[in-house]
């Protein structure tokens, strides 16, 4: 395993000790005392029950796409009519 050295800038910490404090946080939430205890307390559900939910988060992504597509178009439109319009306001001028 290779490792490389990376300078410790501002944002590298800030990300370092949001972890930590993600970690810590739920660590507590579970009313444990040392973050390596968590997989002890976790339980495993069935991925039957989770199924429906992970096909209509599918659906719902694919319709938020195509919605997406939809208002880009219209957004194309919008930014034409906007750009004719101050062409010609500026040659009126």
């Amino acid at each position: 395993m290779s490792r490389r050295n990376r300078k410790l800038t501002s944002r590298t910490l800030r990300r370092i000790i949001a972890e930590e404090r993600a970690r810590l946080n739920e660590t507590l939430e579970m009313g444990l005392s040392h973050p390596s205890e968590a997989p002890k307390k976790t339980r495993e559900v069935p991925a039957e029950k989770y199924a429906d939910t992970l096909e209509d988060c599918c659906n719902w992504y694919q319709v938020c796409k195509l919605k997406e597509s939809k208002l880009q178009k219209e957004l194309m439109l919008v930014k034409e009519a906007k750009r004719r319009l101050k062409r010609r306001i500026l040659e009126n001028m």
